[in-house]
């Protein structure tokens, strides 16, 4: 027996993890269970500072060395030094962080329907019936899964 679980992000409902497949990219998630990510993305920290830094000497220099009245060209060579001091850490240091991926699951519980259509219509998507919500094990069409067993069996026979 599975330690791991599913916990569904809507009513705390668990499931023990499915049937492996990564043939569909979803691994051991239940069937009939939703996988949500959100992806965004967001400035590095650092790389601003550095931006504000930058841009604080320079605004520091001009003032030392004439202010407003110092001609354009010798504030532009200030501030090709600075530029140049932060050339380095400038370049390693990436302008947003990796994109941050926030992952949940919600079930196929039929008690988290109106939860989920809610969600989904906030998204832009059509809402589902609860027969597109929920998932039978096994329906006339849709004919069981072979066991593990049954599946080492055909593996033999094959052999």
């Amino acid at each position: 027996m599975s330690t791991e679980e599913y916990e569904c992000a809507i009513s705390g409902v668990t499931e023990e993890v499915g049937h492996f497949d990564e043939s569909d990219g979803l691994g051991d998630m239940p069937v009939g269970w939703t996988r949500v990510t959100v992806t965004r993305r967001q400035f590095n920290p650092k790389y601003v500072m550095i931006q504000q830094t930058k841009q604080t000497m320079i605004e520091s220099l001009i003032q030392q060395l004439g202010g407003e009245q110092m001609p354009d060209f010798q504030k532009y060579a200030l501030s090709l030094q600075v530029e140049a001091q932060f050339f380095g850490l400038e370049t390693a240091t990436p302008m947003y962080l990796p994109d941050i991926e926030e992952e949940v699951f919600l079930s196929d519980s039929p008690e988290i329907l109106e939860s989920f259509n809610e969600l989904r219509e906030g998204l832009g998507l059509e809402s589902l019936s609860e027969e597109e919500h929920t998932m039978e094990e096994e329906t006339e069409d849709t004919p069981a899964l072979p066991t593990e067993e049954a599946q080492n069996e055909q593996i033999e026979v094959a052999v």
